[in-house]
């Protein structure tokens, strides 16, 4: 985890080449060959050729030993004879209109000591980058024959919540904007989809980013990059800015060095996810529908099937009427859940992790509830949301919200349900958004409203069904275990 003071402080320029020099020319325009002819072109494997990158960004590129570190080794490993040195000037959450308008920033730009000049705007786009990438970022790499790499930031559960892909396809709109503007005015831009590749990472689990297959890419404070996040942002950039060097099996793997901790397959796999997004790797078609549930999972196969939920109408949308109520639907069929709401049909999905014969997580995406208890006619989540059986809509009632743990939960205080009762001192609506000890996931605690009686938004769930009726609607030890 990374304190403010940490992340605010300046980065100097990276050591390796904090005095730029004359940079070498390039073999692409380099006219050597046409004067030594065939000879020159039989030895040109050999001559290293020189690439200095300049990167100006914030703490998402300088924590967990800055982006650059990992560009240069798989830069170098994939490409033969390349030599890369690299620059990095910026500080924590500086913004590109921040360094547009930094002197120093300035002068490092119109020196032109670099072949690549790479942009990290601040991961919440907290301002707009669009007039310093117009006026100074653009016409400065333009006039130098560089070329604009964009590092296109992801979603964190920090920053944004639930919905991270939704929070990705908004950096992703900002930095083809960018990009649309510096094109606009003559530079040569290639854009590394970082965001991208960490949003293709969690759906390979389904959409569910507290999977550990997602999580290890974010350090601890679960918004910065780990050095896998880098790892994975650093594959983007090299398979992004050096695409015309690929052929269109990417990079061989087998040649670059793994991250810490990372194993051949996950060099493998982000190596894949670069070259698809660069455009180098033709992408892979569609996969199959959503899979099946594991019949040894009794939660998730009792679930299937069709589902309601009675709902109040706004009290603007009642018109007089005497039920003033609407009945949303569910369809659950295999992993795919579709939700038909008023506002439109909303797509969802389950993960369901399975440990053995006595343990099975059903968990609803991107909501984070897991199935905290199932009957013939009812389930619970335990963000305490109860659906009705379809068949059975008529025993639904309006809102139904079943109380989570209150006999477990105790607030931030130490103070259980029985001070969120009427007349005691936390009776009152003001109370009852309180969080407490009970998770609904690793993100979010448990409400007092959704888990105390008192605050009379949740009721006492009916006793549980017998244990033979139990067995086969769920795994025995459920119970137990999501609370």
């Amino acid at each position: 985890v990374f304190s403010l003071a940490q992340l605010a402080a300046p980065i100097p320029s990276h050591p390796a080449a904090a005095t730029p020099r004359p940079r070498p020319a390039r073999l692409e325009s380099d006219s050597m060959a046409s004067r030594l002819g065939a000879v020159c072109c039989l030895v040109s494997a050999a001559v290293a050729e020189q690439q200095n990158v300049l990167f100006l960004g914030n703490s998402f590129s300088f924590v967990s030993g800055g982006v650059w570190t990992q560009y240069k080794t798989i830069a170098e490993a994939c490409i033969p004879g390349l030599q890369v040195s690299t620059t990095f000037h910026g500080q924590g959450a500086e913004t590109l209109r921040m360094a547009g308008q930094d002197p120093a920033t300035v002068s490092m730009v119109r020196d032109g000591h670099y072949d690549i000049l790479v942009l990290q705007d601040q991961s919440e786009l907290a301002e707009s980058g669009y007039d310093a990438v117009k006026h100074v970022f653009a016409p400065q790499a333009k006039a130098h024959g560089a070329l604009l790499g964009l590092y296109e930031t992801w979603a964190t559960p920090d920053a944004d919540g639930k919905n991270l892909t939704q929070g990705t396809l908004l950096r992703k709109g900002y930095y083809e904007m960018l990009a649309k503007v510096a094109r606009e005015m003559g530079a040569e831009v290639a854009l590394a989809r970082g965001g991208e590749a960490f949003d293709k990472v969690m759906k390979s689990v389904g959409g569910d980013w507290e999977y550990p297959t997602f999580l290890h890419l974010l350090s601890g404070d679960y918004d910065h990059p780990s050095e896998l996040g880098l790892n994975l942002v650093a594959w983007t950039m090299v398979l992004s800015f050096n695409r015309k060097r690929f052929p269109t099996t990417g990079c061989d793997t087998s040649k670059v060095p793994n991250a810490p901790g990372q194993s051949d397959e996950q060099k493998m796999f982000y190596a894949k996810i670069a070259c698809e997004l660069a455009g180098v790797c033709p992408p892979e078609s569609a996969g199959a529908l959503a899979p099946a549930v594991p019949p040894g999972c009794k939660a998730a196969v009792g679930l299937q099937g069709e589902w309601v939920r009675k709902l109040k109408l706004p009290a603007s949308e009642c018109g007089g009427s005497f039920d003033c109520t609407y009945l949303e639907n569910w369809v659950v069929s295999g992993t795919q859940v579709t939700q038909y709401a008023r506002e439109g049909v909303k797509l969802h999905s389950l993960r369901v992790s399975q440990y053995g014969t006595d343990l099975c997580y059903v968990k609803l995406l991107p909501m984070f509830a897991y199935i905290k208890r199932l009957t013939q006619t009812k389930v619970m989540f335990n963000d305490c949301q109860v659906w009705t059986r379809k068949a059975n809509a008529a025993e639904a009632t309006v809102d139904e919200c079943w109380c989570v743990s209150s006999g477990l939960w105790k607030d931030a205080a130490g103070d259980t349900c029985a001070a969120y009762e009427q007349g005691q001192p936390k009776g009152q609506d003001d109370y009852c958004d309180s969080t407490g000890e009970a998770r609904v996931s690793m993100f979010r605690s448990v409400r007092a409203w959704e888990t105390c009686p008192g605050c009379q938004r949740c009721t006492e769930p009916p006793p549980l069904p017998s244990a033979s009726a139990r067995s086969l609607l769920a795994t025995p030890r459920l119970e137990d275990v999501l609370v």
